[in-house]
């Protein structure tokens, strides 16, 4: 070819890539800046709720604001079964990442134990005396929004960084802190409404949380996934957090 339209050779230039921590050490470093940053523990509005002291309008809002998020972040579960990494296991049953996924997709959209998780916070609202034209023409904080499309950016990015988005930032996070058990109590002692999206939650994300800790445990072994799933989980927790503010301002 001419001088013009010669090829270059690509080489990669300058220092070597930080060697790959042990997996489990490279976990701790997630949970510590989880804790660090926790929504869940920085969040007034829900002990609010638990304890009976926030107004119904309140109630209201925060119910309207979690069918938002469910509304979003619930087909984002069919992305991590598309690009599951043993999506083409012999006989899907040797699967474990694929298995798991379909289950909570299958789960999350009324087709295995419970009704649709979508559904069940359209009754969340409507028991608090919503209307569906009030909730279709409520818009959610933009911390929400930017909280939920931060979740959709990394889904697509690579299953390693939708796990540890979604399953591990947020499933696995929202599961050990005990906020669905606190505000099914609260609701159903204070406001006299029994909620089910809470009661299956109580539970489900603790489990999904579990599991989702294994797979981590599978894929986060090279430099270059870890370096990819730290960013993808700090920028979920760090947006979460800045949502978790917006949502104690409601108290002041």
């Amino acid at each position: 070819m001419s001088a013009r339209g010669e090829f270059r050779d690509v080489i990669k230039r300058g220092r070597a890539a930080a060697p790959a921590l042990p997996v489990d050490a490279f976990l701790a470093e997630l949970d510590r800046f989880i804790e660090a940053h926790s929504p869940y523990r920085q969040n007034r509005v829900v002990p609010a709720i638990g304890s009976g002291t926030a107004s119904l309008d309140i109630v209201k809002r925060y119910a309207m604001e979690l069918y938002y998020l469910g509304l979003w972040m619930t087909p984002e579960f069919a992305l991590l079964i598309a690009n599951a990494p043993d999506a083409d296991a012999f006989t899907l049953e040797d699967s474990e990442h694929y298995a798991h996924w379909t289950q909570n997709f299958a789960d999350e959209t009324g087709y295995l134990r419970d009704p649709n998780h979508v559904l069940m916070k359209v009754e969340y609202t409507r028991a608090l005396g919503i209307t569906d034209d009030e909730l279709r023409a409520y818009v959610p904080m933009p911390e929400t929004i930017g909280s939920v499309y931060t979740l959709l950016y990394y889904c697509r990015r690579s299953y390693e960084e939708a796990l540890g988005a979604l399953g591990y930032a947020r499933e696995r996070a929202a599961g050990r802190s005990g906020y669905a058990k606190t505000l099914y109590e609260g609701l159903w002692r204070h406001y006299g409404v029994k909620v089910k999206d809470l009661e299956v939650h109580a539970y489900a994300e603790a489990e999904h949380g579990d599991k989702a800790l294994e797979l981590m445990q599978r894929v986060c072994t090279t430099a270059d996934v870890q370096r990819r799933v730290r960013r993808a989980v700090e920028h979920t927790i760090l947006t979460n957090e800045m949502r978790t503010h917006a949502l104690n301002r409601w108290l002041e």
